[in-house]
């Protein structure tokens, strides 16, 4: 089979079929914005617009999709996602002789749209938007680390920071990858040929500059680990630009102490949630961006109702902007609020932010505590495991680090993430004690909503 001249046919007719069992409107809303890009060692490669088409595909659709594909090709083939690649079309890759580095296909393959200039600036991202702008005028800045929840920008900045590069130097060598893809590709390296250990490291050790998106998924691998030091003290040693994104900050990271250290050394900077003029400024862009003729009361509802993640925000407006499109409708409150429903804030997770001193406050009621114990030196269970169920509603219920709630209860973040991890434990297998911890949950936004 030829993978790039037949998928397209043969996605339409899959798509053809697939329409035949969900019908035309399904089909329309969450089939036909998907683009097949190619067909690789049994790897079907799709790109979807936004994270809703993705998830909705993922869970309504994939395995009807498949087994449409094994009637059609003959393969259990697996499907791969990808949102707006830059390349439009697949090209294919020469095999490389065993003297060559192979590189990956994304290789020189940044997002178009993701520059400095698309990123809207606010209050939540001033910091890290500046220092990214620093980094690619001025590359070897090592190292620069960004951390914040998923779907805040961190991969635009780092897309962003490599097209600043390479406009001031296009022969520039930059690698933008996800962490568990350096552990795959290590691992696939190691257990290869002979010679593939080194080549792996030649390729990686000989960059201008490595973006590595989410390094939170190295925790755990030690090997993986260890190679990434050795790798990261090579780039910096010879002063070319490193470039690490993540869920936590340093400090909050499962790694080795001399890793972590290193990340101090440079620039840490966070991205917090958009406030709502952020959020308009977003959608109004993305409305333009794709020429959606969406009203400003409709944008406004989306802003005032979609708050933890610019890329669910954006998904929103494009699922919006296709429905409407594709049903030929005027977009309504009623219409728009039905058809984001699953992506609107819950209420009672969305009301006033909820105090640590309220948690202190519940939990010392629950177990008959003092509020000075829970800074207090006593090491009794009568008073350390309430303390560690309130560490752990901190985690849960605030947005405060763990350094931070360390402070409030005069320990530092290992015990708190310690804490964390116990009363977690305990909440997913005591039915019991999670009854208990719902109580206290309820407890503790009803006073806050109080107030």
């Amino acid at each position: 089979m030829d993978n790039l001249i037949n998928i397209k046919e043969i996605w339409q007719t899959a798509v053809t079929n697939l329409e035949a069992e969900i019908g035309p409107d399904a089909t329309a809303l969450w089939i036909k914005p998907i683009k097949p890009l190619y067909i690789e060692n049994d790897i079907l490669r799709l790109e979807v617009p936004d994270s809703i088409i993705y998830k909705t595909i993922k869970e309504r659709y994939e395995v009807k999709i498949i087994s449409l594909l094994r009637s059609l090709t003959g393969k259990d083939l697996k499907i791969d996602y990808s949102m707006s690649l830059a390349q439009t079309e697949p090209v294919p890759q020469a095999k490389a002789s065993p003297s060559v580095i192979a590189l990956p296909a994304n290789y020189y393959s940044f997002n178009p749209h993701y520059t400095f200039e698309s990123f809207i600036v606010g209050a939540s991202n001033r910091f890290a938007y500046a220092s990214a702008e620093g980094v690619a005028k001025t590359p070897g800045q090592n190292p620069f680390f960004i951390y914040s929840a998923p779907g805040l920008g961190k991969t635009h900045l780092l897309h962003a920071i490599a097209h600043g590069i390479l406009k001031a130097n296009p022969a520039a060598r930059i690698l933008y990858t996800a962490s568990e893809n350096f552990v795959n590709e290590y691992i696939d390296a190691v257990r290869g040929k002979a010679d593939g250990a080194e080549q792996f490291r030649s390729k990686y050790r000989k960059l201008d500059c490595l973006l590595l998106d989410d390094i939170q998924f190295l925790v755990d691998k030690e090997r993986s680990e260890e190679e990434f030091f050795y790798t990261f003290n090579a780039l910096f040693e010879s002063k070319k630009q490193v470039v690490i994104t993540s869920d936590r900050p340093p400090r909050e990271l499962a790694m080795g102490q001399r890793l972590v250290s290193r990340f101090l050394q440079g620039v840490v900077a966070d991205i917090k949630l958009p406030d709502f003029e952020t959020r308009m400024a977003i959608l109004r862009q993305k409305r333009d961006q794709h020429s959606y003729e969406i009203p400003d009361d409709i944008v406004t509802f989306i802003a005032e109702n979609v708050k933890k993640s610019i890329r669910e925000l954006e998904g929103c407006l494009i699922t919006v902007g296709n429905f409407c499109s594709n049903m030929k409708i005027t977009p309504s409150i009623d219409a728009v609020k039905e058809i984001i429903k699953d992506h609107i804030n819950d209420p009672d997770q969305d009301e006033r932010k909820i105090d640590i001193e309220t948690i202190k406050n519940v939990v010392a009621e629950k177990y008959n505590i003092e509020m000075k114990d829970f800074a207090a030196k006593k090491r009794t269970e009568a008073v350390a495991f309430p303390r560690q169920v309130a560490m752990y509603l901190a985690c849960t219920l605030t947005e405060m680090t763990l350094k931070d709630i360390g402070e409030v209860f005069g320990r530092d973040h290992a015990t708190v993430n310690f804490a964390r991890n116990k009363i977690s434990q305990m909440v997913q297998t005591d039915p019991y004690f999670n009854e208990t911890m719902n109580q206290m949950l309820a407890k503790i936004k009803n006073v806050s909503n109080s107030v």
